[in-house]
Protein backbone atom coordinates (compact mmCIF):
# COMPACT_ATOMS: atom_id res chain seq x y z
CA UNK A 1 0.00 0.00 0.00
CA UNK A 2 2.48 2.56 -1.09
CA UNK A 3 1.44 6.46 0.01
CA UNK A 4 -0.93 4.77 2.43
CA UNK A 5 -3.68 3.72 -0.01
CA UNK A 6 -4.49 0.52 -1.69
CA UNK A 7 -3.39 0.23 -5.68
CA UNK A 8 -6.54 0.85 -7.70
CA UNK A 9 -6.87 4.20 -4.98
CA UNK A 10 -3.13 5.05 -5.99
CA UNK A 11 -3.62 4.64 -9.43
CA UNK A 12 -6.73 6.74 -9.49
CA UNK A 13 -4.62 9.50 -7.11
CA UNK A 14 -1.85 9.25 -10.32
CA UNK A 15 -3.83 9.54 -12.71
CA UNK A 16 -6.03 12.42 -11.28
CA UNK A 17 -2.23 14.31 -10.53
CA UNK A 18 -1.24 13.90 -13.96
CA UNK A 19 -4.16 15.03 -15.62
CA UNK A 20 -4.18 18.05 -13.47
CA UNK A 21 -0.64 18.55 -14.21
CA UNK A 22 -1.07 18.13 -18.43
CA UNK A 23 -4.23 20.76 -18.29
CA UNK A 24 -2.98 23.51 -15.52
CA UNK A 25 1.05 22.78 -16.21
CA UNK A 26 1.49 23.11 -12.21
CA UNK A 27 0.23 21.49 -9.39
CA UNK A 28 0.71 21.57 -5.68
CA UNK A 29 1.11 18.29 -4.21
CA UNK A 30 3.00 16.20 -0.75
CA UNK A 31 6.98 15.53 -2.00
CA UNK A 32 5.88 11.40 -2.31
CA UNK A 33 2.89 11.95 -4.90
CA UNK A 34 4.76 14.66 -6.82
CA UNK A 35 8.28 11.80 -7.03
CA UNK A 36 6.03 9.25 -8.41
CA UNK A 37 3.94 11.55 -10.66
CA UNK A 38 6.94 13.22 -12.34
CA UNK A 39 8.42 9.39 -13.36
CA UNK A 40 4.90 8.68 -14.76
CA UNK A 41 4.25 12.02 -16.49
CA UNK A 42 8.09 12.07 -17.95
CA UNK A 43 7.46 8.88 -18.90
CA UNK A 44 4.08 9.16 -20.80
CA UNK A 45 5.70 12.40 -22.58
CA UNK A 46 8.53 9.92 -24.07
CA UNK A 47 5.98 7.50 -24.93
CA UNK A 48 4.04 9.37 -26.98
CA UNK A 49 7.01 11.57 -28.60
CA UNK A 50 8.30 7.81 -30.21
CA UNK A 51 4.91 6.34 -30.48
CA UNK A 52 4.70 4.86 -34.17
CA UNK A 53 1.32 3.84 -33.23
CA UNK A 54 -1.43 5.76 -35.89
CA UNK A 55 -3.33 9.01 -34.09
CA UNK A 56 -6.41 6.79 -33.38
CA UNK A 57 -4.83 4.24 -31.74
CA UNK A 58 -2.52 6.31 -29.94
CA UNK A 59 -5.62 8.83 -28.66
CA UNK A 60 -7.10 5.58 -27.81
CA UNK A 61 -4.40 4.41 -25.73
CA UNK A 62 -3.94 7.79 -24.05
CA UNK A 63 -7.36 8.00 -23.22
CA UNK A 64 -7.29 5.14 -20.92
CA UNK A 65 -4.82 6.75 -18.87
CA UNK A 66 -5.64 10.29 -18.42
CA UNK A 67 -8.69 11.81 -17.19
CA UNK A 68 -10.87 15.05 -18.93
CA UNK A 69 -9.75 13.57 -21.89
CA UNK A 70 -11.18 16.49 -24.41
CA UNK A 71 -8.72 18.95 -22.86
CA UNK A 72 -5.52 16.43 -21.44
CA UNK A 73 -5.12 14.11 -24.69
CA UNK A 74 -4.98 16.95 -27.40
CA UNK A 75 -2.36 18.77 -25.73
CA UNK A 76 -0.37 15.83 -24.83
CA UNK A 77 -0.24 14.90 -27.86
CA UNK A 78 0.11 18.10 -30.28
CA UNK A 79 1.67 20.70 -27.47
CA UNK A 80 3.28 19.31 -25.34
CA UNK A 81 5.06 16.87 -28.17
CA UNK A 82 5.88 19.88 -30.07
CA UNK A 83 7.08 21.93 -27.19
CA UNK A 84 9.26 19.01 -26.00
CA UNK A 85 10.85 17.97 -29.10
CA UNK A 86 14.44 18.80 -29.07
CA UNK A 87 14.65 17.42 -25.21
CA UNK A 88 15.32 13.90 -24.53
CA UNK A 89 14.07 14.22 -20.70
CA UNK A 90 13.93 16.70 -18.15
CA UNK A 91 10.03 17.65 -18.63
CA UNK A 92 9.19 18.47 -14.98
CA UNK A 93 10.55 19.56 -12.09
CA UNK A 94 9.73 19.95 -8.71
CA UNK A 95 10.74 22.69 -6.20
CA UNK A 96 10.16 22.05 -2.67
CA UNK A 97 7.63 23.78 -0.51
CA UNK A 98 7.30 24.47 3.27
CA UNK A 99 5.53 22.08 5.08
CA UNK A 100 2.04 21.66 5.01
CA UNK A 101 0.40 23.56 8.24
CA UNK A 102 -1.61 20.67 10.31
CA UNK A 103 -0.13 17.62 9.71
CA UNK A 104 3.77 18.73 9.00
CA UNK A 105 3.48 16.97 5.52
CA UNK A 106 5.99 17.92 3.31
CA UNK A 107 4.73 19.46 0.21
CA UNK A 108 5.89 20.70 -3.46
CA UNK A 109 5.15 22.27 -6.40
CA UNK A 110 5.70 20.12 -9.53
CA UNK A 111 5.15 21.69 -12.50
CA UNK A 112 6.07 21.32 -16.60
CA UNK A 113 9.11 23.15 -17.70
CA UNK A 114 9.10 26.04 -20.17
CA UNK A 115 5.63 26.40 -19.60
CA UNK A 116 5.24 30.10 -19.65
CA UNK A 117 4.23 32.46 -17.36
CA UNK A 118 3.35 30.26 -14.66
CA UNK A 119 6.43 28.52 -14.29
CA UNK A 120 7.52 29.66 -11.03
CA UNK A 121 11.63 28.94 -11.39
CA UNK A 122 11.42 31.30 -13.94
CA UNK A 123 10.36 34.01 -11.65
CA UNK A 124 12.94 32.53 -8.90
CA UNK A 125 15.53 33.45 -10.76
CA UNK A 126 14.39 36.15 -12.75
CA UNK A 127 13.79 37.96 -9.66
CA UNK A 128 17.72 36.76 -8.12
CA UNK A 129 18.72 38.44 -11.47
CA UNK A 130 16.83 42.02 -10.61
CA UNK A 131 18.03 42.22 -7.15
CA UNK A 132 21.73 41.49 -7.99
CA UNK A 133 21.39 44.13 -11.03
CA UNK A 134 19.84 46.55 -8.71
CA UNK A 135 22.59 46.36 -6.30
CA UNK A 136 25.14 46.55 -9.19
CA UNK A 137 26.66 43.58 -8.48
CA UNK A 138 27.34 40.98 -11.17
CA UNK A 139 25.91 37.91 -11.53
CA UNK A 140 27.37 34.77 -9.94
CA UNK A 141 28.89 31.28 -11.75
CA UNK A 142 25.56 29.31 -10.24
CA UNK A 143 22.85 31.90 -10.64
CA UNK A 144 24.87 32.26 -14.46
CA UNK A 145 24.39 28.40 -14.89
CA UNK A 146 20.80 28.52 -13.93
CA UNK A 147 19.88 31.01 -16.22
CA UNK A 148 22.02 28.98 -19.04
CA UNK A 149 20.01 25.66 -18.32
CA UNK A 150 16.44 28.33 -18.02
CA UNK A 151 16.77 29.49 -21.47
CA UNK A 152 18.44 26.41 -23.07
CA UNK A 153 15.22 25.27 -24.84
CA UNK A 154 12.75 27.96 -24.04
CA UNK A 155 11.34 29.82 -27.28
CA UNK A 156 12.56 33.30 -27.41
CA UNK A 157 13.72 32.71 -23.75
CA UNK A 158 15.90 36.11 -23.79
CA UNK A 159 13.53 38.41 -24.42
CA UNK A 160 10.65 37.18 -22.54
CA UNK A 161 13.02 36.47 -19.61
CA UNK A 162 14.91 39.86 -19.79
CA UNK A 163 11.12 41.89 -19.84
CA UNK A 164 10.54 39.63 -16.51
CA UNK A 165 13.65 40.69 -14.71
CA UNK A 166 12.23 44.19 -15.29
CA UNK A 167 9.09 43.43 -14.58
CA UNK A 168 10.61 41.94 -10.72
CA UNK A 169 12.53 45.26 -10.67
CA UNK A 170 9.10 47.12 -10.02
CA UNK A 171 6.97 45.07 -8.20
CA UNK A 172 9.12 43.12 -5.90
CA UNK A 173 11.83 45.71 -5.18
CA UNK A 174 12.10 49.77 -3.69
CA UNK A 175 14.18 51.19 -5.86
CA UNK A 176 15.54 53.69 -2.21
CA UNK A 177 19.45 53.11 -2.03
CA UNK A 178 18.09 52.32 2.05
CA UNK A 179 16.33 49.58 0.30
CA UNK A 180 18.54 48.34 -1.49
CA UNK A 181 21.36 48.01 0.86
CA UNK A 182 18.98 46.22 3.50
CA UNK A 183 18.80 43.22 0.63
CA UNK A 184 20.63 40.21 1.02
CA UNK A 185 23.91 39.76 -1.15
CA UNK A 186 26.11 37.10 -2.14
CA UNK A 187 28.47 35.55 0.87
CA UNK A 188 30.44 34.03 -2.05
CA UNK A 189 31.41 33.66 -5.90
CA UNK A 190 28.53 30.59 -6.03
CA UNK A 191 26.34 31.53 -3.37
CA UNK A 192 26.99 27.66 -1.63
CA UNK A 193 28.40 24.38 -2.30
CA UNK A 194 27.39 23.27 -6.00
CA UNK A 195 29.05 20.59 -7.40
CA UNK A 196 30.44 21.93 -10.54
CA UNK A 197 32.52 24.75 -8.78
CA UNK A 198 35.06 24.18 -6.87
CA UNK A 199 35.13 27.29 -4.77
CA UNK A 200 36.70 25.03 -2.05
CA UNK A 201 39.90 23.32 -1.14
CA UNK A 202 40.32 19.59 -0.62
CA UNK A 203 42.56 19.33 2.82
CA UNK A 204 43.41 15.83 3.39
CA UNK A 205 43.49 14.27 6.67
CA UNK A 206 45.70 14.69 9.13
CA UNK A 207 46.80 11.20 10.69
CA UNK A 208 47.02 11.13 14.47
CA UNK A 209 50.28 9.94 15.55
CA UNK A 210 50.25 5.96 17.02
CA UNK A 211 50.57 5.50 20.80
Amino acid sequence: MPLGRTAKHLGHTMRNLVSSLIEHESVTTTLPKAKMAQGMIDNMIVKTKKSTLPANALKSKLYGELYNQEKTVPKLMNELTERYKDRNGGFTRILKLEPRIGDNAPQAILELVDNGEREMKFWYIAKTVARLELQGQPLDDLTEKNVRDLLLYRKDGDEEFRRTVELCKKEFFDDSEEELKNLPRMKSNTNGFHRTFRNYKVVPREEKPKE
